[in-house]
């Protein structure tokens, strides 16, 4: 494991306990385990922030958002509209 032994994961161990304090310790283990959770599950399944648009609407060639027939530019990323 990066060749660190176990002296030297005590030594980092003491260290963060100093700094941080014993009430703090599983509070920055529990976000550190939910943060690397949070990007697992977002590498696993890309594309899953924007729905397609169907296929009547007009949508946007940039963000790929749906645009309404009387917009010139897109609201959302500021790209005008392709004719």
């Amino acid at each position: 494991m990066f060749g660190l032994g176990m002296p030297e994961l005590l030594v980092i161990l003491l260290i963060a306990l100093v700094v941080f304090g014993a009430a703090r310790l599983p509070q920055i283990g529990s976000s550190l385990g939910s943060a690397i959770r949070e990007f697992k599950k977002s590498v696993e399944s890309p594309g899953r922030e924007v729905p397609p648009a169907p296929p009547e609407e007009i949508v946007c060639g940039q963000c790929r958002r749906p645009l309404q027939k009387d917009w010139i530019t897109c609201p959302h990323c500021g790209t005008k509209r392709e004719a």
